[in-house]
């Protein structure tokens, strides 16, 4: 197999079927000498409803949209294989080229290009496998396809996408059509998602059960089985009564419930508001410089065009100067990337030049060719950063451009833009996932200023049973803590209903503190 074989593939003058090599005693099939498999309609179905019997049609399809995008990632190994036969394609021609080859192994119809930029590709079929087994679904189906274009452009890329079937076969539409956007890592969409109910919140759960861990989009949580919960409960009962451990109980799920929506402002902060900034005051670095030419090494130093560089802070000033941004370039020197022009001033009062890139960040931008976000101490002051590759005409990597913005600027910032129902519906969401309640609805009374929350059900309604007294004081704790924490002011929750008195509701009040605001 080689670039000529590609070419013809791509021109349509050959197809794929002249490459399979069947091996009937060993049940292997090979393609360019790899192995490779079918997808029979009915392992589509199955997988499909494995997924719908415990979530809903709808969140199946978005449980293999998540399973495909880790398959399309795969194919950064094709594209390295195309690179050094001398084929740099466009992620929209790439895409189409493994179309193509899905589609001439049976996998749906043929693809077409509909749209092409940087950062939107559109593209659609008559029809895909999935629509086809899944007709009776009446909606639509492609997750499947969803996740592997997801999976195949953020893999040749190095950038997040986002993909959204517009229009399905299976949903009585004329094609099936795919709208992929490049879009930030974004906490906001995720959070909308759940409250939605477009995403589940187990889609950002990662379960260690080796190490006994469960984290929530990178961050611990903890899962309570109902025995533990009554055993707490009951312990604390016999130990100081049932009046204070209740009021105990009030008060540490109060905590909880704060520390929870703490947790969802640390994340907008960070996955929303500061990858806005670092975002424009990279491309403002980048587009100072591109205005000289095109970035190469010359003379020992990096210029873009006629404009070194090295030891040269203009355009790195500028950038402080009017977006209050640090600013640096490193230059890709051996195995290292050192600091040739930057605005970042060193302990002892003069610029940063001549100092290294962690290892960590090296790795990610200089070997893999991706754009680097995180943390990192700035001469003793915590700054939120991002790393972006200079890359010559050639591709190669031959340097970094930087930016980096306070920590605190973030924070004070943040905590004036996000949205306080967002993080209190995002709470509710995910308690409600996790099983802790049901909630049934929310109101609000303006005249009162009371918020009435109606739940079907709480973990202590269904773990007490009907004991013919109100029994949810860790849930109204848990409820006036989120509230607390979304909002900025001081509650106080009360039980009115309660399942185990008897009543058909578990149903709490909310009302500002007395005499606070």
């Amino acid at each position: 197999m080689d670039k000529q074989d590609f070419e013809a593939i791509l021109s349509g003058s050959k197809d794929i079927t002249g490459y399979f090599q069947m091996n009937p005693a060993e049940g292997v099939v090979t393609c360019f000498g790899v192995r490779t498999a079918s997808n029979p309609n009915y392992l589509v179905r199955a997988l499909y409803e494995l997924y719908e019997a415990n979530l809903n049609r709808k969140l199946a399809n978005k449980a293999m949209r998540k399973l495909f995008r880790s398959v399309g990632k795969g194919s950064v190994g094709l594209n390295n294989l195309l690179k050094k036969l001398g084929m740099n394609l466009k992620p929209e021609e790439f895409l189409m080229l493994v179309f193509k080859l899905q589609h001439q192994q049976g996998w749906g119809a043929p693809f077409e290009l509909v749209e092409a930029s940087e950062k939107r590709i559109v593209l659609r079929c008559k029809h895909t496998f999935e629509s086809e087994v899944l007709k009776d679904w009446k909606m639509p189906v492609c997750g499947i396809h969803q996740g592997w274009i997801e999976g195949i452009l953020m893999s040749i890329t190095g950038k997040n996408w986002f993909c959204l079937e517009k229009s399905c076969h299976a949903n009585g539409d004329e094609y099936c059509t795919f709208q992929a956007d490049q879009v930030p890592a974004s906490w906001k969409f995720k959070a909308e998602a759940v409250v939605k109910g477009d995403s589940a919140i187990t889609e950002f759960i990662e379960h260690k059960p080796l190490e006994g861990k469960i984290s929530l989009m990178d961050e611990p949580v903890v899962m309570m089985p109902r025995f533990i919960f009554t055993s707490m409960t009951n312990s604390l009962k016999k130990t100081m009564g049932e009046a204070p451990a209740s009021g105990v109980n009030y008060r540490a799920y109060m905590d909880m419930g704060k520390e929870n929506v703490e947790h969802y402002k640390k994340m907008s902060i960070y996955f929303d508001l500061s990858r806005t900034k670092l975002d424009g005051d990279l491309k403002m670095l980048h587009d100072r410089f591109a205005a000289h030419g095109t970035p190469s090494i010359t003379g020992g130093k990096i210029a873009y065009g006629g404009h070194v560089v090295n030891d040269n802070f203009e355009v790195v000033d500028s950038i402080e100067k009017e977006r209050g941004s640090k600013a640096t370039v490193f230059q890709k020197i051996g195995d290292k990337a050192i600091r040739v022009s930057t605005n970042v001033i060193g302990a002892d009062g003069k610029r940063a030049v001549g100092t290294e890139i962690s290892n960590v960040v090296y790795d990610a931008v200089i070997n893999k060719g991706q754009t680097y976000y995180g943390t990192a101490d700035v001469v003793g002051k915590n700054y939120v950063t991002a790393y972006e590759p200079i890359k010559n005409p050639a591709g190669e990597t031959i340097g970094i451009l930087f930016v980096g913005i306070p920590e605190d600027t973030i924070k004070e910032e943040g905590q004036k833009k996000i949205n306080p129902k967002t993080l209190s519906d995002m709470a509710f969401a995910f308690y409600s996932q996790m099983g802790w309640f049901n909630l049934v609805k929310e109101e609000w009374d303006e005249k009162t200023k009371t918020k009435t929350i109606t739940l079907s059900h709480t973990v202590e309604s269904e773990s007490f049973g009907n004991t013919g007294k109100p029994v949810c004081f860790c849930t109204a704790g848990l409820l006036a803590g989120i509230i607390e924490g979304s909002f900025g002011i001081k509650v106080q929750c009360r039980e009115i209903t309660c399942k185990s008195k008897g009543d058909e509701h578990c149903v709490f009040q909310i009302k500002n503190r007395q005499g606070e605001s």
